[in-house]
């Protein structure tokens, strides 16, 4: 079985060793297993780059990829961090020719260590101390969109209470080469609005289809498989009585997936792990 988690958090996950030890002794089950990792910092991408050095050392490499993504997160609208993501961005596309000396990373990176896509990136209005920075939070979104364009990188969005402010983009959206919504919460309807607007839209999907959210469930039954990604946002997005969502929980969520839809499961984890390509 090939499995894909579009979203986690590698480096906020505790005991994230262990708990990819249990995973991965799952693996008799699973073919090839693939995924996306985020920062929203340099502290945070320094961690995850540490940790999937560690996964290619111990594991199978050729049947487990994890991407990196990286982004200013709107819960958190720091214009410093542009810096640090550009200077990313600039060293994936120039490699060799760019002077090395300019980043403050460790300059032995690998193909493993850089941005795959710019995320989680967008707007969260969920609460009054939110809302209060939405003018920050509407500034660096499009500082990133232009980022995206200029880069060919995908985006990972995050968007609370703000689907509007995203149909205002849509314009830059439509030149974006993917753009994936990190557990979708709109209507099937927004979803299929999106598309039929011309942008590369991907929907993913979560936790949320196991407690019985009528939009999730909605959008995962009967929008197009093309369209689909799934995730755990581990070690977030948990069940109540939970403390947090382990890297296994993935197989929860496909087994739900499996339950909602006609279509077999070869068809289903095949066309999803296609739809995760454009990260490679």
């Amino acid at each position: 079985m090939m499995i894909v988690d579009s979203h986690l958090h590698l480096c906020d996950i505790p005991q994230v060793e262990k708990e990819l030890d249990i995973f991965f002794s799952k693996y008799d089950k699973i073919r090839q297993y693939s995924a996306c990792t985020s920062s929203h910092s340099l502290q945070d991408w320094q961690n995850n780059c540490h940790i999937i050095n560690k996964i290619r050392q111990k594991y199978d490499i050729e049947k487990i990829k994890i991407c990196h993504s990286f982004g200013i997160h709107p819960q958190n609208p720091d214009k410093n961090i542009l810096y640090d993501l550009e200077n990313l961005l600039k060293y994936d596309k120039l490699k060799d020719k760019y002077d090395k000396s300019d980043l403050i990373y460790d300059n032995n990176m690998t193909k493993y260590d850089r941005i795959s896509a710019i995320g989680e990136i967008g707007f969260d209005l969920f609460t009054k101390e939110f809302k209060s920075t939405f003018n920050e939070q509407s500034e660096i979104w499009n500082i990133q969109l232009e980022l995206a364009i200029k880069y060919d990188k995908p985006i990972i969005v995050h968007c609370r209470k703000g689907m509007c402010h995203i149909f205002e983009s849509i314009e830059k959206l439509k030149k974006i080469k993917a753009v994936i919504f990190h557990s979708f919460s709109g209507s099937i309807t927004e979803a299929n609005s999106i598309r039929k607007k011309g942008v590369n839209a991907f929907f993913s999907f979560g936790k949320p289809i196991l407690n019985g959210n009528k939009n999730a469930m909605d959008c995962v039954k009967n929008l197009p498989l093309e369209w689909l990604l799934l995730e755990t946002d581990s070690p977030y997005q948990t069940l109540k009585g939970e403390s947090f969502t382990p890297p296994t929980d993935i197989l929860k969520v496909y087994e739900q997936v499996f339950n909602f839809r006609k279509e077999s499961l070869e068809i289903i984890t095949s066309k999803i792990y296609d739809n995760f390509a454009m990260m490679e």
